[in-house]
């Protein structure tokens, strides 16, 4: 797991096992970076800020193949390593802004996280934050990419939250890796505004819209 006072030591590319470094700087030995640069120029940033029902969400990158194939490779084939390469670029700047704020990850399939060995947006989350709440889970098992339209408006009926106290009062960031509609994010936040946080936000990795297209009431 990782921590924020031990800084791990990347000496090849997660992805495709290059030396990370292209130059050696002092910040590059201070901060050590776990993706070559030809890897990171294949992220597509757009660095987004919206709003989600009236509530700030920023958006990190455009769900190119790049990202599709990526995000496979560390649910699909449970390539734990790669919880490192997602938010490297960002890692510093999150750890700084949300110090104080409670990381509510979107849930994921207990099957299927237990084929893995771990939970994707817990994990990642945890590369930037110690402060991470798992209490909202599915009590159905069923991937957002496989639901029609109008399945997809009734998701507030497959998920639910546990532990939800802990949230009270609280500065609350909402992660996920892909928006699309937008209605299990609506449904995890009104999960945890039952307990009355004092601030919430959302941060996602990605989306396959453009920005006229991620309009949300």
């Amino acid at each position: 797991m990782y921590s924020k006072h031990q800084e791990t030591k990347f000496h090849r590319c997660l992805i495709c096992s290059k030396a990370p470094l292209t130059n050696i700087s002092l910040f590059a030995l201070l901060h050590p970076l776990p993706l070559c640069y030809e890897c990171l120029q294949k992220f597509e940033i757009i660095d987004l800020n919206i709003a989600f029902h009236h509530y700030p969400m920023r958006i990190l990158y455009h769900y190119n193949e790049f990202f599709r194939s990526l995000l496979f490779q560390y649910k699909g084939l449970y390539d734990y390593a790669l919880k490192d390469a997602f938010l490297c670029l960002y890692r510093q700047e999150l750890e700084q802004k949300y110090r104080n704020y409670v990381i509510v990850v979107a849930p994921s399939s207990k099957e299927d996280n237990q084929k893995r060995g771990f939970s994707p947006i817990e994990t990642i989350a945890q590369t930037f934050s110690h402060q991470v709440f798992t209490g909202l889970y599915k009590t159905q098992k069923y991937k957002q990419s496989d639901l029609s339209y109008q399945e997809r408006q009734q998701v507030h009926q497959k998920i639910n939250i546990r532990d939800g106290e802990m949230l009270r009062g609280k500065k609350v960031l909402i992660l996920d890796d892909v928006v699309t509609s937008g209605s299990t994010l609506l449904t995890c936040l009104n999960l945890v505004l039952k307990y009355a946080p004092q601030k919430v936000e959302f941060l996602v990795l990605s989306t396959k819209q453009d920005e006229e297209g991620l309009k949300f009431v």
